[in-house]
């Protein structure tokens, strides 16, 4: 636990190559289980999400050698079924572990997950479909213990497009008897991401990238060499704080088609995009800030949720009023009351915030309450007058790797110290 000192009124400018992507890299963990050779991936971030899934792994019996951002996995000698509740509780996606174990176990045993505190996020969506393939699931004090004899595949619509429900249709259907159709499977880019891993470990699965999926399960899964994606999500914090900063930011490694809506959003308030390369993206802010439109998060193409915190403290500094309607998660608006102890003028009604811009943020004392409150609050930290305190680093230590590293390397004046303050622990312990 640790807390981030910040200077304000440094420009965040240059280039920087983003690092891989978390929410692409923790459900393909998690498949290295149904391979029976040894698995390489390449370009994983050294996040703490990313390294507590490899202490799973372990747990389980696998082999895990890690040199860099490359890791080796081996699960041929695989020990457990089990996963232990205080492990699991750290984490959300944990749950994926369900699907791969039974898979190739047809047995797994896991309490229910945890992660950041941004609202209901029902399993129900898995289970449902587990069933409906075949597994018996016992629930009893927040244990869940899962069984099948056989596992077939069969033709599954999501209520909603859930992103984790797909990936754990995915895992499990990819060595089902028969064929699996996912009807309103979840789009995004890290759906995409683990199709194409488990692709090259010899799967057969269709439709990727769209709203149905089609998966002929496989008796067997080979090792694979596999390089993570870029985190579309860290590129889009980078770009915020650099807009907020009015610095000039060229990042190397995302992908076009994964960057539309943020970058609309980002256009709308007068920020300007070039692609140099593919893979190169150049963007220089106005320099003022432009508001006046609403922004509603949504699934893959639509805004992602897990850049409305970002976009939010981006707002606080743009000339006009804007609306932001969260309709993924119910309770995730909690940077807006520690930005407004920056100076923001931000109002939350439900589900919407109004936010209308401000000349400038002021330092102070804040409190990340999750990964992405804490990326925002350190946007608005790096853009304020005077020094800001940002409490709760373990929050935000589970999506970025050494953000003050980057931050600083990009021109910010920030650190990280341990926290000492035991007030301050306490009041931080009770928002977990």
């Amino acid at each position: 636990m640790g807390t981030y000192i910040v200077r304000g009124g440094r420009k965040i400018e240059g280039e920087f190559a983003v690092r891989g992507s978390k929410n692409g890299t923790l459900p393909i963990l998690a498949a290295c289980i149904l391979a029976e050779d040894e698995v390489v991936l390449e370009n994983i971030p050294l996040i703490r999400d990313v390294l507590q899934t490899l202490e799973i792994l372990q747990e389980l019996g696998c082999r895990v050698e890690r040199t860099g951002r490359t890791v080796l996995i081996d699960s041929r000698h695989l020990l457990a079924v089990e996963i232990g509740s205080e492990t699991v509780g750290k984490m959300r996606s944990s749950i994926l572990f369900l699907g791969a174990l039974l898979a190739r176990e047809k047995r797994a045993v896991l309490a229910y997950p945890g992660g950041c505190a941004i609202g209901r996020r029902p399993i129900d969506l898995h289970l449902d479909a587990f069933r409906k393939m075949g597994v018996t699931i016992g629930e009893e004090d927040y244990i869940l213990d899962c069984r099948a004899g056989r596992i077939c595949g069969t033709e599954i619509r999501l209520p909603i497009p859930s992103v984790g429900a797909t990936e754990n249709i995915l895992l499990l259907a990819a060595k089902a008897e028969g064929v699996t159709l996912i009807q309103n499977a979840a789009r995004e880019p890290e759906i995409v991401a683990l199709v194409r891993f488990l692709r090259a470990m010899g799967a057969e699965i269709y439709g990727e990238g769209t709203s149905s999926i089609l998966v002929e399960g496989v008796s067997r899964l080979h090792g694979a060499v596999f390089s993570m994606p870029a985190d579309r999500i860290e590129g889009g914090t980078f770009l915020c704080a650099a807009a907020m900063t009015g610095g000039e930011l060229r990042l190397k490694g995302l992908e076009r088609e994964q960057m539309g809506a943020v970058l609309e959003v980002l256009r709308t308030t007068g920020c300007r995009f070039l692609w140099e390369d593919s893979d190169l993206l150049w963007m220089r802010p106005p320099k003022k800030l432009r508001a006046d439109f609403t922004i509603v998060t949504g699934p893959f193409p639509a805004f992602p949720t897990d850049m409305q915190p970002l976009a939010m403290s981006l707002l606080t500094l743009a000339k006009g009023s804007c609306m932001i309607s969260e309709t993924v998660f119910e309770a995730r608006f909690s940077q807006a009351a520690e930005l407004c102890r920056m100076g923001a003028d931000i109002v939350v009604s439900g589900r919407n915030a109004g936010i209308r811009g401000v000349e400038k943020l002021h330092g102070a004392e804040v409190f990340a309450h999750d990964l992405r409150c804490g990326a925002a609050l350190l946007a608005a930290a790096l853009s304020a007058e005077g020094e800001s305190i940002v409490h709760g680093s373990q929050y935000i230590e589970r999506g970025y790797e050494k953000i003050e590293d980057a931050f600083s390397f990009l021109g910010g004046v920030i650190s990280l110290q341990e926290e000492r303050n035991v007030y301050v622990q306490k009041k931080i312990e009770k928002t977990e």
